[in-house]
């Protein structure tokens, strides 16, 4: 099957596009592969989404990292993006943020034992959340006795960051890198 878009170098970008691949290329371990490439196909655009991208992994959310490792974990299962799974599911491992068996268990849609209640609630209420109605009252009570309101709010805006993700990842059939192991299940 041929590409759904066009896997680019740093050398085939366009000299709009070349100003995010650097800024990309300084904190990606990914290079311009996974969900960049195709950000850099609309590089205004993807400029706005980097931002956010820097804004949560790069330490200025209120969302402690375990909690947003979690959240990307549960939603690149739910939305099947092989590419998101990969990369967190090694990063969550390497920093020992979560078991090989909690990992199992989120891919099993299923909920990891030995969760803190923090993460307990964060687990309730992304799975809630992604359903994309409201969540229950008891859900939304749960993590509110664990989080403060402005980290719940950015907690859902990092859930449409990486929904976002996830439906670049999916629409692109970004690939694994090769000899890399697809351990995501599907439905």
């Amino acid at each position: 099957m041929p590409d759904r878009f066009t896997l680019d170098t740093l050398a085939d970008l366009p000299p709009e596009a070349r100003p995010l691949a650097q800024r990309v290329l300084e904190v990606s371990s990914d290079g311009i592969g996974g969900p960049f490439n195709l950000l850099l196909k609309s590089p205004q655009s993807g400029a706005k989404i980097v931002d956010l991208l820097d804004h949560f992994n790069g330490g200025f959310s209120r969302i402690d990292s375990d909690s947003r490792r979690l959240a990307v974990l549960i939603l690149a299962r739910s939305a099947g993006a092989r590419y998101a799974w990969w990369t967190h599911e090694r990063r969550a491992i390497a920093a020992q943020q979560f078991s090989p068996d909690q990992i199992a268990a989120l891919n099993n849609k299923q909920r990891p034992l030995g969760l803190t209640p923090r993460l307990n609630a964060v687990f309730d209420y992304v799975t809630a959340l992604n359903r994309g109605t409201p969540t229950p009252a008891a859900t939304l009570a749960a993590l509110q006795s664990e989080m403060s309101e402005a980290e719940i709010v950015d907690l859902i805006l990092f859930c449409g960051l990486y929904t976002t993700i996830a439906l670049l990842l999916n629409e692109g059939d970004v690939a694994l890198p090769e000899g890399a192991h697809d351990s995501l299940k599907r439905d």
